[in-house]
């Protein structure tokens, strides 16, 4: 077999397998992560607004904006861990995460509560969970 043709069948082989990886086992990854960080972001700017009573409409918008978004990224969540590899769903289960659990009842149930000492466990709970640092 000539040299150029195998240097192209190899070539071929390696680009389909780093198509392969890059697509089925690393873009779930990427995509886990930054949905990740967006409830970081999400606990951060919705902080203040865990219960809106009392306040005037601006807060009372930015509470109702808080349930939306907790809704949603519970959602984008558990869709996203249904696509993660197996592989590093063992490497986030030895890291002791569990963002299944996290967006199954507790991200939910975060978007519900409007009392602050359970919403700081709640978010506690959610942040252990997806590995996400501690309330400072």
């Amino acid at each position: 077999m000539d040299d150029k043709l195998l240097a192209v069948i190899i070539g071929f082989v390696l680009g389909a397998i780093g198509y392969w990886f890059t697509t089925f086992q690393m873009q779930p990854i990427l995509k886990y992560r930054d949905i990740r960080n967006q409830i970081l972001v999400d606990f951060i700017y919705f902080a203040q607004v865990v219960n809106a009573e009392g306040y005037n409409d601006e807060m009372k918008k930015l509470f109702r904006e808080r349930i939306l978004a907790n809704r949603k990224a519970s959602a984008q969540l558990s869709a996203a861990v249904q696509e993660l590899p197996y592989w590093y769903l063992l490497y986030l289960k030895l890291k002791g995460q569990d963002p299944e659990a996290a967006a199954r009842n507790h991200l939910i149930g975060y978007s519900n509560t409007t009392d602050y000492d359970q919403a700081d466990k709640v978010e506690n709970f959610i942040r252990r969970k997806l590995g996400l640092p501690p309330k400072t």
